[in-house]
């Protein structure tokens, strides 16, 4: 399987420093969640992904799969 673009959901706000740190690259907040969107990932990034949300002891709610922004995507 390529590269996707997942969105994680998270219960509750998450700091600035602790985005920048995971590679976040959209922020959107449907409170009382913040959803964070990853750069194109493949299975072992997002499971990467995955683990750091838990060391850092923030509640994963859901795992979404979105299409890339056309930016993101191959040319052809």
């Amino acid at each position: 399987m390529g590269s996707l673009v997942y969105e994680l959901r998270v219960r509750g706000p998450v700091p600035p420093e602790l985005l920048e740190e995971l590679g976040a690259e959209d922020l959107g907040e449907e409170p009382p969640l913040t959803i964070l969107r990853t750069e194109p990932t493949d299975q072992p990034g997002l499971h990467s992904m995955l683990l750091r949300l838990r060391s850092l002891g923030l509640d994963l709610i859901e795992v979404r799969t979105t299409a890339p922004k056309p930016s993101d995507g191959d040319p052809t």
